[in-house]
């Protein structure tokens, strides 16, 4: 455990202590499990830690609410731990924390993988979510907990493990997130490292849906140097369960041209 933010935040650490360092973390309401199959393929070539963010799994809640500024943070102490500069992974919302560690802290980062992230393209500003708004009220009204709780036995019902009341909070919290984000674009730019951006391929669905995924990702591709974007063919958004081999490639070519 780790205190950071107000929280004691659980890390999973696999792997030698020499080898070089790679920092996965989840989406909305993922766990650090979801990651397993990628890191039996990483270790052990690769130093891999996984963690909770606050208010999620083995992590206690914060008392700072979510934002760009407090996951970069969390990041950071999880790079202490690491060694940096490590190779940062983030699948759908955690793209936009990686991305936001990128930017505040350049020289931490060696390379990112960022996995069917959450669509902020360059100028989104802060959009219209009817999901965050809903949590916001939950949040506003004192009832994130008993909201947890609800959506935690329902996630159970389709094998997946339940939500802590952190989920309500970065879900309350999601559009400030990217509005953040994008207001860290102009005057914090990528550091010059590898930047892959994966896109589920499963999930693209018809053609107006699959032109404004694939346009989105591609410019956040397009934001580093060396960014890249691929499609992972017939992966749902949970590409590092149903593909992790593709996960694991990208994260080999990172670390092969850092």
């Amino acid at each position: 455990m780790i205190h950071v933010s107000g929280s004691e935040v659980r890390v999973v650490v696999d792997g030698p202590a020499d080898a070089p360092p790679v920092v996965l973390t989840s989406g909305l309401a993922g766990a650090v499990a979801d990651w397993d199959a990628v890191t039996r393929l990483l270790v052990p070539a690769a130093r891999v830690l996984r963690f909770d963010r606050p208010g999620t799994g083995g992590s206690t809640p914060s008392p700072e609410a979510p934002s760009a500024r407090r996951e970069t943070d969390v990041l950071d102490a999880v790079l202490d731990v690491a060694g940096a500069p490590a190779v940062l992974v983030g699948h759908s919302l955690a793209g936009l924390h990686v991305e936001a560690c990128a930017r505040l802290r350049p020289a931490r980062v060696r390379g990112a993988v960022l996995v069917d992230p959450s669509l902020a393209p360059p100028g989104i500003g802060r959009p219209f979510d009817l999901g965050a708004v809903c949590a916001s009220v939950l949040v506003r009204l004192g009832a994130a907990g008993p909201a947890a709780s609800l959506a935690g036995g329902l996630l159970r019902l389709v094998g997946r493990p339940p939500a802590g009341i952190g989920a309500v909070e970065e879900l309350a919290g999601y559009a400030d997130l990217v509005a953040e984000v994008d207001a860290l674009r102009g005057a914090h730019p990528l550091p010059d490292v590898p930047w892959l951006v994966l896109t589920a391929g499963g999930t693209l669905g018809g053609a107006r849906s699959a032109r404004r995924i694939l346009t989105a990702h591609g410019a956040m591709a397009d934001f580093a140097p060396h960014g890249m974007h691929r499609i992972v063919p017939g992966a749902s958004h949970l590409v590092q369960l149903d593909d992790p081999a593709a996960v694991a490639d990208a994260v080999r070519r990172c670390l092969a041209r850092s």
